[in-house]
């Protein structure tokens, strides 16, 4: 009986860490060192090692069919913290918390921006298909984003954040509701 309650334990143990690792996002490649995620070092560049960079994963909440995915630039334009896919790809994420310095904290993903009311304005947009603008977005009770302060770095972080179609084109696969993370940083 002994050897079957560690069996069990040492099954479910092993079922937790995989799914905490399935959890890691990290834009740096492997390397030699840590010159570029280690703080006291002069490369230093960002909790997750690249400098004004984000990940975006998007996926449909009833079809594996709508998924994106992308490495991309992350900066703060006119107000609005953003990750854009390189390239000509066109897709965007974007975050606006009403300010440009966004308190540390857990934000509700909404409609609206309200820095003191802990709300961030929350939206994905795929610009690449002709003629068309697809676009998501959040509404109350959509998920949470956190924000943290990291040595000397603004690090953002959601998962789950589920957003609803918003734009005029989207229809077919793009009219349902996707499930968006993302995880960046950015120097203020």
């Amino acid at each position: 009986m002994q050897k079957i309650f560690f069996l069990l334990l040492l099954f479910l143990s092993g079922s937790l860490s995989a799914q905490q690792a399935a959890d890691t996002w990290s834009n740096v490649p492997p390397a030699g060192d840590d010159r570029y995620t280690n703080p006291k070092k002069p490369l230093y560049a960002g909790p997750n090692g690249w400098y004004d960079f984000g990940e975006v994963r998007v996926a449909g909440v009833s079809s594996a069919d709508l998924t994106y995915s992308f490495k991309g630039g992350f900066h703060l334009q006119t107000g609005m913290f953003i990750a854009v896919e390189p390239g000509a790809g066109l897709k965007a994420f974007h975050m606006d918390f009403g300010t440009e310095a966004p308190p540390g904290g857990t934000y509700q993903a909404d409609k609206t921006a309200d820095v003191k009311a802990r709300k961030v304005k929350v939206f994905f947009t795929d610009l690449s298909r002709k003629n068309e603008v697809i676009e998501w977005s959040a509404g109350p009770g959509a998920g949470t984003v956190t924000v943290s302060g990291v040595n000397g770095f603004i690090y953002f972080k959601c998962r789950n954040v589920t957003l609803q179609p918003s734009g005029l084109n989207n229809s077919g696969i793009s009219g349902q509701a996707v499930r968006v993370g993302f995880e960046g940083a950015v120097k203020p």
